[in-house]
């Protein structure tokens, strides 16, 4: 069987539905960007649709292979353990489909390279 990879984006989730939005923004433009429509938007918590939605939805379009990208910085006790345990229990009806978890956003180095282009900006007044 040929590999077709799903992503689900994941960030924690706010009661805010409109900080939710940003996650739905992003999601819509990565597909853009990627041609592909195999990227779904989900939340931790406090938000719809949850990590078991997304999976399913997944699934339902084919995907054998999903990758979590986590959009958290740290790897905290959500990285290391709710989430993958969320993962399994999703998947333990489906033996067929493999995951995999990103590293924490912190762990690329090109976030660092960003926050300092964001802050040289800042000390040197491009920004007002």
């Amino acid at each position: 069987m040929k590999q077709k990879t799903g992503v689900f984006v994941v960030t924690h989730g706010s009661r805010l539905k409109e900080a939710n939005w940003i996650m739905f923004r992003l999601t819509r433009e990565l597909r853009r960007r990627l041609r592909t429509d195999c990227i779904a938007p989900c939340f931790m918590e406090l938000g719809q649709p949850d990590i078991p939605t997304a999976i399913r939805r997944l699934i339902k379009r084919g995907c054998n292979h999903i990758f979590g990208y986590a959009f958290f910085l740290v790897p905290g006790k959500h990285l290391q353990r709710d989430i993958p345990h969320i993962v399994r229990e999703t998947l333990k009806d489906h033996p067929e489909v493999a995951f995999e978890l990103s590293e924490p956003m912190m762990a690329d180095p090109a976030l660092v390279d960003f926050v300092e282009q964001r802050l040289a900006r800042e000390l040197r007044g491009d920004t007002h």
